[in-house]
């Protein structure tokens, strides 16, 4: 591949820098106080692995996967999941009612995706959304499978389609329109965003930088500063 995948990327981390810590999110949801969960390079490699590994008994290289679950580490294992399985991975907010909901339906219809990532909490909801000639053929609640289980890769790190994701737009004026990410687009993007943040170091990051982000996950930056920019840098 000309450009380095994502999930090669979490792969060299978890190998140079197993227990170094590679995401923390804090939940404020359940807690006012806010509730810190951390995970390593080697544990959040070995989940990937592992959802990969159920996804692919399920879903092709190529087919789409939407990811609808809450905001927590689950959300950002969901999204490497499915590029670990080279599956073009569909980043949405879980149904709320109204308009968020609308928009679920629309991107289901258009994405047809082959599965959806979800977990139980949220299980309902989804399901209430995935029926008819779009229902995909397999939900994935991702907490009831045990990703921490021992778990060994081929070796070699599988070839990935060029496309990571499909980021929809909001529908605000139309219906939400999918945009074709590829990791080479993510990388531009990126190198743009550490050009604007670090303007003064000529766009290099401090080795000692900590990322943090308050937008959703399913947010095109949130996605990409929150997501994409720990695994292609190494850092927390």
């Amino acid at each position: 591949m000309a450009e380095t995948s994502l999930p090669a990327l979490v792969r060299e981390r978890a190998s140079l820098q197993p227990d170094d810590m590679a995401f923390t999110f804090v939940d404020y949801e359940h807690d006012w106080n806010g509730v810190p969960e951390s995970v390593t390079w080697l544990q959040l490699y070995r989940r990937t692995l592992n959802l990969a590994n159920e996804l692919k008994s399920c879903a092709a290289p190529g087919d789409r996967a939407v990811i609808l679950v809450p905001q927590s580490l689950e959300y950002i294992v969901a999204f490497l999941g499915a590029l670990q399985a080279g599956v073009v991975a569909v980043p949405l907010s879980v149904p709320l009612g109204g308009v968020s909901d609308e928009r679920v339906d629309s991107v289901i219809r258009d994405a047809r995706p082959t599965a959806v990532l979800t977990t139980s909490a949220v299980r309902d909801a989804v399901r209430a959304h995935l029926t008819g000639e779009f229902a995909p053929a397999s939900v994935i609640e991702i907490d009831s499978l045990n990703l921490d289980a021992p778990t060994r890769s081929s070796g070699q790190e599988p070839e990935h389609p060029p496309i990571a994701y499909l980021q929809y737009t909001s529908g605000s004026t139309r219906q939400p329109a999918g945009v074709m990410v590829s990791y080479k687009n993510l990388r531009a993007n990126f190198k743009q965003l550490l050009a604007a943040y670090f303007r003064r170091t000529g766009g290099a990051v401090p080795p000692e930088t900590t990322f943090v982000s308050w937008l959703p996950f399913y947010h095109d930056m949130g996605l990409v500063l929150g997501v994409c920019a720990p695994p292609l840098l190494g850092q927390h």
